[in-house]
């Protein structure tokens, strides 16, 4: 009797194992994998997304696909099923969205600038320059040049066009000056050192030597509309010689100026984004009136600023940079724009008012 106890037990001890070992090996429900889904907005003009562009990050082992071949040709959302295959071969449904949308926008070219050639020499007119679109990622860039002679002294017309996918276009014009010879900073300072001379005294404190440089640019420098933009060291030459120029002509001979006393500065220019929004670029300083261990920082602009009279742009605050945007409208109406830059990149200017907002 106590033999066949024993029989039994061994067999259900078996009959368990066996159990347990079959479950393990397949026969228990599945769990899904955990995936992060996406909800993409696609442009009907781009080719659709694969099954792998709605995943956040695939399984290690597991592969990805669409429930059916999808044929989407309608604006608006649209309904995807992803099926997801374990390394087992399971089999699961996962559920997302997809929303088809019209291109409107056109690509966005970065890194455009004013370029410089020398008599016999060559230009790279794509050296830094970029075009991105909101739908199709990086596109291809064509450059006219059609207008440059290299031969011949002057000033030149060069354009800029980006296409995307959905045919819309983005065109920018610069300028290409061909010189007779190079402007060096040998060159440059020989004009400023006399002027410096004149207009700082011994003892003056930066701020002092600031607001010397900050009068003098101002009061000797016309506004015009345009400047050569290929080097500070040529817009500063160029506004000495010719005594106007743009707010580049402001911005490199003021730096020209602030190089030559050693007054620590930083080149500051409108964001990227917005000059593709406005069509007009801006160009200002910022200053550290206090020292390396201590920095104090304020813009610096004597630039000639509409509705706001001298001396105005000498060592502005952060918050005096965003009151003049907001109450200054660009052409097309945007406002907020004048000094919109890339903030996170600057530090942070100090908030003692040195300049009333009005003169």
């Amino acid at each position: 009797m106590k033999q066949k106890r024993r029989v039994t037990v061994v067999i259900l001890t078996l009959f368990v194992l066996a159990v347990s070992l079959f479950s393990a090996f397949g026969c228990a429900p599945a769990e899904p994998p955990a995936l992060k889904l996406k909800q993409l907005t696609w442009a009907v003009s781009t080719p659709l997304p694969r099954a792998e562009d709605f995943v956040e990050a695939l399984p290690t082992g597991c592969t990805v696909r669409f429930a059916e071949e999808y044929r989407f040709t309608e604006y608006g959302e649209h309904d995807v099923e992803l099926v997801l295959t374990d390394a087992r071969g399971k089999s699961f449904s996962y559920f997302t969205t997809l929303s088809l949308i019209k291109d409107t926008v056109p690509p966005t070219l970065v890194g455009l600038r004013d370029l410089v050639a020398y008599l016999g020499g060559g230009v790279s007119y794509l050296s830094g320059v970029t075009a991105e679109d909101n739908c199709d990622g990086a596109v291809s860039i064509s450059v006219d040049t059609s207008d440059v002679d290299l031969k011949a002294v002057g000033v030149y017309d060069v354009i800029y066009t980006a296409t995307d996918a959905a045919g819309n276009v983005a065109t920018f014009r610069r300028t290409l000056a061909v010189y007779e010879q190079e402007i060096t900073e040998q060159m440059l300072n020989e004009l400023i050192d006399p002027i410096l001379g004149r207009i700082i005294t011994e003892g003056m404190t930066v701020k002092q030597q600031l607001r010397a440089i900050y009068d003098y640019v101002y009061d000797n420098v016309a506004y015009v509309s345009t400047s050569d933009k290929s080097s500070w060291v040529r817009a500063a030459y160029d506004g000495l010689q010719k005594r106007q120029g743009d707010c580049f002509t402001y911005f490199a001979l003021s730096k020209a100026m602030m190089e030559r006393l050693g007054i620590e500065n930083l080149d500051v220019e409108r964001a990227p984004s917005v000059v593709a929004l406005v069509q007009e670029r801006h160009y200002w300083s910022m200053v550290n009136i206090g020292s390396d261990a201590d920095p104090v920082w304020y813009h610096f602009d004597a630039c000639h600023l509409q509705d706001m009279p001298k001396p105005w742009g000498y060592l502005m605050t952060d918050e005096q940079l965003a009151y003049y945007s907001e109450m200054r409208e660009s052409e097309n109406g945007i406002a907020g724009y004048f000094y919109a830059f890339d903030a996170a990149s600057y530090p942070k200017s100090a908030t003692t008012i040195v300049t009333p907002v009005f003169g």
